[in-house]
């Protein structure tokens, strides 16, 4: 529990100090023939083009004399006549059996490997620079001059920039809950990391100069190719900027489901780098990138298993009737609240300031609350997978999260059942467990956890339904059983609640002495008393006034 406790200190510390350092790059606009430049969108064979298409218009549009690129593993004929007609010149290496390789650097199905194509052929010899963006990712006025506004610093290696997946926001709770919660990250902690650190290059879009690419070894492998860019690119000797006015707006995940699969394959692949890559580059890298580095490789694995053990520590505690700390819940509180205000109040600022990414990114929301009940199973899981894999030597192709307007989806089992299953474990053991002596408190405390993964659950699939225009017709089955699944959760945690949470109340009251919310009662001894609580209680929310009756 005190390592737990120490770790989220830690946390906000770290959030405080690199918030404290953050920077923007104060340099001049840049000149036209300053830089030879390109823009490149990536797309897939399952990509429609008329998502592609406005990200196209949109870096036409920029200020800044550039070449505009596609970058299509299979261009259709209709791709191929827009292209022409609009300047838009075409990177394609199908066919290429070269550039279709089972392992990095010409990966075939994935991202890296499509660039390598094109930075071999033209990025390294025709430009000094190349912004690279994910297919839905559109660029904002304004967005390729603030991306080259830092490479005025010959040392810039390569610029990152925030990732704002707002596109789908307003229809897709799922993507709300990630936004909300990323906002200071792509915002003032990245901005921080400038200031003598790694600020970490985002896949959907960044830019590098090819000289560092190139002395680099090009993109890096992976799925999180975004990740090991940014560490190869500093072993080589490089720096990077953090564009905070660099604005593109791209789609969030458009389901839980898609949501998932993002965490999942984000933790494999991360962990993936820290087990087969990382250690040949680390020795390149000053010790503060060093540290760093492990850092953000190793978080996935210690944010999957610090949210095993917060769940797991009040369920052991009922199941066994154990204690953690030899202090009351009053003096917790009033050690915890302190330290969560100051850190409200100081995030509150720095939003005042315009300093997170999206702007208006709320401290505090319903969906930022559950999105953490959403991640971190498929962390853990994908942290797990990564491990597997790098001991059996298994090859893992990745799937590509759907873009554009898909229609009705169903919400596959596998997904709502962890939610329901994380639920019920927190339920059952408070309705089984009797006669507690030493963890009454933990009822609360569990129901609490329980209450959040109902939540989680409940959300989850009834806003799925909405999303999808409640396909009642067509999905029936999984109305009938998901919606089922949803009020048997609830009822059981209505239950719980109702029978053990005055007994739990008092136990955690205990050292509130003006204050008094529960009665206990001694219950008479008779026939069959031998199976029943000693003590019965009750709330009562009496503090003065006697006519007042308890609960």
């Amino acid at each position: 529990m005190t390592g737990l406790l120490g770790w989220l200190s830690f946390l906000q510390c770290y959030f405080v100090y690199f918030a404290l350092r953050a920077v923007r790059s104060c340099a001049p606009d840049p000149e036209p023939g300053q830089f030879r430049v390109a823009m490149i969108v990536t797309k897939t064979p399952s990509e429609p083009f008329a998502v592609v298409q406005a990200t196209l218009e949109a870096m036409l549009a920029q200020d800044y004399p550039h070449d505009t690129w596609l970058a299509d593993e299979d261009p259709s004929a209709d791709t191929i006549d827009w292209c022409a007609r609009h300047g838009v010149k075409i990177s394609s290496r199908k066919g290429v059996e070269e550039y279709h390789q089972a392992t990095w650097p010409r990966r075939t199905r994935c991202k890296e490997g499509n660039l390598a194509y094109f930075y071999d052929h033209w990025g390294y010899a025709e430009y000094d620079i190349v912004s690279q963006l994910d297919s839905d990712h559109v660029p904002q006025p304004g967005y390729l001059r603030e991306m080259l506004r830092p490479f005025a610093d010959a040392d810039v290696g390569y610029v990152s920039a925030p990732s704002i997946c707002a596109s789908n926001a307003s229809r897709n709770w799922a993507a709300r809950t990630r936004l909300h919660t990323e906002g200071a990250f792509h915002g003032v902690l990245q901005a921080g990391y400038t200031a003598g650190f790694a600020p970490m290059c985002i896949g959907s879009h960044y830019a590098v100069r090819t000289r560092a690419l190139q002395e680099a070894g090009g993109l890096g492998p992976e799925l999180a190719e975004d990740h090991s860019t940014t560490m190869l690119i500093n072993a080589a000797g490089w720096r990077g900027v953090h564009a905070l006015d660099a604005i593109a707006i791209g789609d969030g995940p458009a389901t839980v489901a898609d949501l998932a699969t993002q965490e999942f394959q984000w933790s494999r692949s991360l962990v993936t780098l820290l087990l087969v890559h990382t250690p040949h580059y680390l020795r390149q890298l000053p010790l503060r990138l060093k540290w760093q580095f492990l850092f953000c490789q190793m978080l996935y694995p210690i944010f999957g298993v610090t949210f095993l053990l917060m769940y797991l520590l009040p369920i052991l505690a009922v199941v066994f009737d154990v204690r953690y700390a030899e202090i009351t819940f009053p003096q917790y509180l009033l050690h915890a609240v302190p330290q969560i205000a100051a850190l409200l109040l100081l995030a509150s600022a720095l939003r005042r300031l315009k300093v997170f990414r999206p702007v208006d990114a709320p401290l505090i929301s319903w969906e930022r609350t559950l999105f953490l009940m959403l991640q971190w199973p498929w962390v853990l899981w994908g942290c797990i997978s990564a491990l597997r894999d790098s001991l059996t030597g298994r090859f893992v192709d990745f799937r590509i999260t759907p873009k554009g307007n898909t229609g009705p989806t169903r919400l596959p089992v596998k997904v709502w059942a962890v939610y329901a299953i994380l639920a019920l474990g927190c339920i059952l053991p408070v309705l089984l467990a009797e006669h507690l002596e030493q963890a009454q408190g933990f009822y609360l405390l569990t129901l609490f956890s329980g209450s959040l993964y109902t939540a989680t659950l409940t959300v989850t699939v009834l806003r799925h339904f909405y999303e999808n225009g409640w396909p009642v017709r067509l999905q029936w089955r999984d109305v009938v059983v998901q919606t089922g699944v949803v009020a048997t959760t609830a009822t059981l945690l209505f239950s719980a609640f109702t029978i053990r949470a005055a007994e739990s109340a008092y136990a955690l009251s205990i050292g509130l002495k003006s204050v008094q919310i529960v009665d206990v009662q001694v219950n008479v001894a008779g026939a069959g008393s031998a199976h029943r609580d000693p003590f019965g209680y009750r709330f009562n929310f009496d503090w003065g006034d006697e006519r007042t009756p308890a609960w």
